[in-house]
């Protein structure tokens, strides 16, 4: 009588009631510990990891904050492009395609200055004649953006080294301010890409500002 009750209960029993019984004596589930959600909380945040990885190193490598301004002026580029372009994804492509050009630049020892610059005229014009005008609001504002932060980049060239760095500082905030704004809204890049950038920019910021004022 007993066995039969026994089997009559676990048969009404549903998956859930029986999830914390043991199939061995002794032996209990395995439970997800701190450690598996850390694992997991790094698994979706490798944008922000990436983007303080990167800001690190260019801190370590500091010694005039005002160079750190082709960062702020690529971001700007690239954010530009992908709008033009009208698709998200293509940032990532942008991003690694200008990181690729600035280091053959360099290496050659190209100033990188006029075909930056040359860029983003092209990409502002083809925008406006593309009719990026009469897009969304937030790509149709990279235009304006770029010609803010590439022109608080090149000015910041022209001043003192702690008003220049300074300055880039400021852009690159104002820039992580922006990528906010875009994650949030879902607009013009990826949220890999504008999680990461806002990462970067708002970490390397503060540095500079730290290195330069102390």
């Amino acid at each position: 009588m007993t066995d039969m009750t026994v089997t009559s209960a676990s048969r009404s029993a549903s998956p859930e009631d029986l999830s914390h019984v043991s199939l061995e004596p002794g032996v209990s589930r395995p439970g997800r510990g701190g450690l598996g959600r850390a694992a997991a909380w790094l698994g979706r945040r490798w944008p922000t990891m990436l983007g303080l990885g990167l800001a690190a190193l260019s801190a370590l490598d500091l010694e005039d904050g005002r160079e750190q301004g082709v960062l702020v002026f690529i971001a700007a580029l690239i954010y530009l492009g992908t709008a033009v372009a009208g698709r998200p994804g293509v940032v990532w492509i942008l991003f690694a395609a200008a990181t690729v050009a600035l280091a053959l630049l360099k290496v050659s020892g190209t100033d990188p200055w006029p075909a930056l610059v040359g860029a983003a005229i092209a990409l502002a014009v083809v925008g406006l004649v593309s009719g990026l005008r009469h897009g969304p609001r937030l790509a149709l504002a990279q235009i304006p953006a770029m010609a803010l932060f590439g022109g608080a980049a090149l000015l910041a060239l022209a001043l003192s080294p702690t008003l220049g760095a300074c300055l880039v500082a400021a852009a690159l905030m104002a820039h992580a301010a922006l990528d906010a704004l875009l994650w949030r809204r879902q607009a013009v890049v990826t949220r890999t890409m504008s999680e990461f950038c806002a990462a970067l920019d708002l970490t390397l910021g503060l540095a500079i500002l730290a290195l330069t004022l102390t």
